[in-house]
């Protein structure tokens, strides 16, 4: 049977995540800029680490250094919902920020999201 990288198995989506987009330009109590974070989205994925070979690949596809951590796979959220560069996802206790997109072969099917691990002190 041939490799379709358009199907994903619904048994594969085992972790449930949530992802947020950074609000900039709000002000402190002091008048000073912040910036809050706001749930966009919260679905299933797959969530591979470093030692897959699909990770592997997008690494080396997107010219990324080993600091990304984690390959993310979800079904395409809809033409609503932007995901892009820079965002965040929680998962659990882990926190991972968004370093590349790949909509599989722009067919808005699967996306995949190569992420890097955030400390807990930078949230």
């Amino acid at each position: 049977m041939a490799f379709d990288p358009l199907q994903l198995q619904a048994g594969d989506l085992r972790h449930s995540i949530t992802i947020q987009a950074e609000n900039t330009g709000n002000l402190d109590a002091a008048g000073n800029p912040s910036s809050t974070w706001t749930n966009v989205l919260t679905t299933r994925a797959k969530i591979e680490g470093t030692t897959s070979p699909a990770y592997r690949a997008m690494v080396q596809a997107q010219s990324i250094a080993s600091q990304a951590t984690a390959l993310i796979t979800i079904r395409w959220p809809g033409r609503s919902i932007t995901i892009s560069p820079g965002m965040r996802i929680h998962f659990g206790d882990n926190t991972y920020q968004v370093q590349a997109v790949d909509n599989i072969l722009l067919r808005n099917r699967i996306v995949r999201l190569l992420c890097m691990a955030i400390d807990k002190d930078s949230n």
